[in-house]
């Protein structure tokens, strides 16, 4: 319990006070050793749900699925707590392998946890370090063959902040790249480039990513600058492959050439940043933003398709569709 607060108190708090946590990373088997915490109908007040020491049951579990709560929350103090419990879920692996749904969930918001603290200290040789080793665990994930597009789906957060669409972008690049035909080695860069695609946006001040109306002519100049800035923080590595770097310098080429930074056209543009292309704008248009709602995913793909083949690769998008509309349909 915090300093200073009484049992009441502790049992009715903020949402501001705590921090959210998925759902679908609670385990009836595991001890997760948090208190819970609900957060009422439209309001900004959280009930204590379970104490750490009252143990969720499968019931339980379902119940909550079927409110359609997909979220509770934790004091912020007990944060390092649960993120060795996501550790322990998320590469756990053999016969005492966690439920696939529950690792991609705890995988999710350690790579989520991971990137903010990296990005953070603007340490880049730190940054890839960790990007390596995440797309490495996301990759073994994405390539099972019991993994659905709905496990992804179900676990990913849809807020504005650069580490979470980094993220996002992450998992729907391996995705795409797995079904595109890639092998898993070439899934596991990909993924670790889709981590690294928007480096450069630490060098635009958050005033700018952040504004909650249109961006005026020069700041939008400035962010058409990050893809550059990205490829500088990167070009002098050599633990990274020339599709990594395509990936952060190209994502926002177009192949009528109406992109930037460089105004490329169609085969000047590599492959893997035509992946990234495709899951980036989607990614963008189904999170929320500070100027806008999310949009749906068929509303998305809508959107995309009517750029396909001027904008995106057709068969990159028409693959991106396909995994989309599966997920639908399911």
């Amino acid at each position: 319990m915090p300093p200073h607060t009484t049992a009441r108190q502790y049992r009715e708090m903020f949402v501001t006070d705590l921090i959210p946590i998925s759902v679908s990373t609670l385990l009836p088997t595991e001890v997760v050793g948090l208190d819970l915490f609900r957060q009422e109908t439209e309001s900004e007040h959280c009930k204590l749900y379970r104490a750490a020491d009252y143990p969720l049951t499968l019931d339980d579990l379902s119940r909550l699925k079927h409110r359609g709560v997909t979220r509770l929350f934790i004091n912020k103090a007990s944060r390092s707590v649960y993120q060795s419990y996501l550790r322990k879920v998320a590469t756990t692996s053999g016969p005492d392998a966690f439920p696939l749904t529950a690792r991609v969930g705890a995988l999710n918001e350690v790579v989520r946890d991971v990137l903010e603290s990296a990005f953070k200290r603007d340490d880049v040789t730190e940054t890839v370090n960790a990007a390596e080793k995440l797309g490495s665990l996301a990759t073994e994930l994405i390539t099972q063959d019991e993994f659905t597009v709905s496990d992804l789906f179900q676990v990913l957060h849809h807020d504005y902040a650069t580490f979470t669409h980094s993220a996002n972008v992450a998992f729907y690049s391996g995705l795409l790249a797995n079904e595109l035909g890639y092998s898993k080695e070439d899934v596991e860069k990909i993924t670790t480039g889709g981590l690294l695609h928007d480096l450069g946006k630490l060098e635009i001040g958050e005033h700018i990513l952040c504004k909650p109306g249109k961006l005026n002519d020069d700041e939008f100049r400035i962010i058409r600058l990050h893809p550059t800035l990205g490829f500088k923080k990167l070009a002098h590595r050599d633990d990274l492959n020339e599709g990594q770097l395509m990936m952060a310098y190209q994502h926002h080429e177009r192949l009528d050439g109406k992109g930037y930074p460089v105004g490329c056209v169609s085969d000047d543009i590599h492959p893997w940043a035509k992946i990234c292309a495709v899951v980036d704008v989607f990614e963008a248009l189904t999170s929320q933003r500070p100027y806008r709602t999310p949009m749906t995913r068929s509303k998305a793909i809508a959107l995309l398709q009517r750029d396909s083949g001027t904008h995106f690769d057709s068969e990159v998008l028409a693959c991106w569709k396909s995994i989309i509309q599966r997920n639908l349909a399911s």
